[in-house]
């Protein structure tokens, strides 16, 4: 059996505390099993519990750690068998990459996702969940349209797992495939070690499903890269490794058994333990083909003793089952009931811990995924907290836009109305020294003509009389002052001021208003609409139209500009 051989052994250690070694000992099956579950209930339990609440404590403070960060701690973790803390780690980089934008970020998610593949495979035994990992990698590489040979090993091993567990061809066949898929990947991306890790597995696997000839084009290309310098081990191990299965296929036993004597020569075991309890176990199966059932068994042993030290629970299964079929053929049968024993108790003891496993790695989920929660409600508040602040800080700045519109509005309406203001002020003030001057000249006998006469005794009422702020005065009255005709006076007045007599008298009551607002004296208690009454006007409405419309300043605002001038 070959289960990803060259793979990180580092999660074995973990298990040493929780395994029992029940399997050892011959005793009931029933109370075994009992023994063996309560064991690892409790030891399991108590453990996972203590490291659940210490990695959900570390969980809330590392969710904002840098994904580098997060990375290094996962890596150191999981080299200490701290698992569960490495697993907080790894979810938290793996959850964040998935959902990040940057291709690096997802790169690293990848990374984070095969970490917890490699502790969910060798530690837990969890396969669904294992697939899960793989499939989220697989899923982001081929998105980001990358190859990664690491994603496509993970995938051959799980299948090859379950193949040999479940004794399917079809399963063995998709598991050939990705070997394949993960050394061209390995090739082409000049990855020395995953390349070789590769093609163990395809020259194995391609001898149990359809021989060596199927991958000889894939063989060819590996064959044509060079040993490196000092040779490398695993390159040299897979070439031997080829031209023993070939003997095996030509049913050449002996060569094959001389071969695989050669690679246990120079395979250091401390180094590289799986591959010397997978040429031992590859080795048995050839002296089984011959019958010499003794060298089988006694190179199975060796193989039970690097597993068992190891505490490699997967080979344990094979060999178990390997030897138990020895001492069958051999016709020892108490020893292959003592074998098949081990197998079956190793096996059921494998499902408590899978079913144990899966419990206390869903309470952890759980506690991770409240704190979660929590962490996302509190980022949430402090996201609409800084929404409502920006809301209120622009409001702000839109009312204080506003103020300051309205502000530099009104300045300049300031500005303008005191301009008119000064301007009627002017025309007022140059109309009374004109009047001095037409005095100075009112015996004159420059103008002959009627209408200029008439003219000059329409301007002398109106510039003398105070008749005219009476709200009866009309243009009849003013004819009789000047002793003549009304038309002929509308005639005058539309002719030379171009206006009818309303507005022409409105002017100078509009004139003599502007006076007494400005006679801060006199008419200083009066209301504004006290001086309309006074210089003539029947109604509010009809002064506020005429002052506009002859100062360009409501009569308010007159007087605001009149205050203000004086005051200064």
């Amino acid at each position: 059996m070959v289960i990803s051989i060259f793979f990180s052994t580092f999660a074995r250690k973990m298990t040493q505390e929780r395994e029992s070694n029940s399997t050892q000992i011959i005793m009931p099956r029933i109370l075994r099993i009992f023994l063996i579950v309560v064991l690892c209930g409790l030891i399991g339990h108590s453990e996972s519990l203590s490291q659940s609440r210490l990695a959900a404590n570390n969980y809330a403070k590392w969710l904002e750690l840098p994904l580098e960060q997060l990375m290094e701690k996962g890596i150191k973790y999981q080299q200490m068998d701290s698992l569960q803390q490495a697993q907080v780690c790894f979810n938290i980089v793996a959850e964040r990459g998935y959902a990040s934008k940057q291709r690096e970020e997802r790169l690293m998610s990848v990374d984070a996702s095969m970490n917890l593949w490699s502790i969910y495979f060798y530690t837990f035994y969890d396969y669904p969940r294992c697939f899960d990992y793989l499939n989220k990698a697989r899923d982001v590489i081929e998105d980001l349209d990358v190859d990664n040979a690491r994603v496509w090993l993970g995938l051959a091993c799980m299948y090859q797992t379950i193949s040999e567990e479940c004794h399917s061809r079809e399963l063995g066949g998709k598991s050939l495939e990705y070997y394949i898929k993960a050394m061209t990947a390995a090739i082409r991306s000049n990855d020395d070690d995953n390349t070789d890790k590769a093609a163990t597995s395809v020259v194995s696997m391609a001898s149990i499903q359809h021989g060596l000839e199927s991958i000889k084009d894939e063989w060819r290309k590996y064959e044509q890269l060079p040993d490196g310098q000092p040779v490398r081990v695993l390159r040299r191990y897979n070439k031997l490794l080829y031209k023993a299965y070939q003997h095996m296929e030509k049913q050449e036993y002996d060569q094959a058994v001389t071969i695989f004597n050669q690679q246990l020569g120079f395979i250091d075991e401390d180094e590289y333990p799986r591959l010397v309890y997978f040429t031992l176990a590859e080795k048995a199966k050839v002296y089984v083909r011959q019958q010499r059932y003794d060298q089988a068994v006694s190179a199975l042993s060796h193989a039970e003793q690097i597993a068992d030290s190891l505490h490699m629970k997967d080979c344990m299964l094979e060999v178990y089952g390997l030897l138990a079929n020895c001492h069958q053929l051999s016709g020892h049968q108490h020893l292959y009931e003592d074998y098949r024993e081990r197998s079956l108790a190793l096996r059921d003891t494998l499902t408590s811990y899978r079913q144990m496993t899966s419990i206390n790695e869903s309470e952890f989920q759980n506690e991770m995924k409240q704190i979660e929660r929590e962490m996302n409600e509190m980022q949430q508040h402090r996201q609409h907290l800084i929404m409502t602040l920006v809301v209120i800080g622009a409001f702000a700045l839109i009312v204080a836009t506003f103020l300051i519109i309205l502000f530099r509005q009104n300045a300049k309406l300031r500005h303008s109305n005191r301009q008119l203001y000064l301007k009627n002020v002017a025309m007022l003030r140059a109309e009374e020294a004109s009047k001095s001057e037409q005095n100075k000249y009112a015996g004159s006998n420059l103008m002959d003509d009627d209408k200029k006469q008439l003219l000059q005794r329409i301007d002398h009422v109106m510039d003398t009389s105070e008749e005219i702020y009476s709200p009866d005065f009309s243009v009849e009255r003013l004819a009789q002052l000047i002793d003549s005709k009304y038309k002929y006076v509308s005639q005058v007045i539309n002719e030379y001021y171009d206006q009818n007599f309303n507005n022409f008298i409105n002017q100078y009551r509009i004139k003599e208003a502007c006076k007494r607002i400005d006679n801060h004296g006199q008419y200083a208690n009066m209301t504004i609409e006290a001086i309309a009454n006074s210089v003539g006007f029947r109604s509010r409405s009809s002064f506020f139209t005429a002052f506009k419309r002859i100062t360009g300043l409501t009569p308010s605002e007159y007087v605001r500009q009149s205050h203000a001038i004086n005051s200064d």
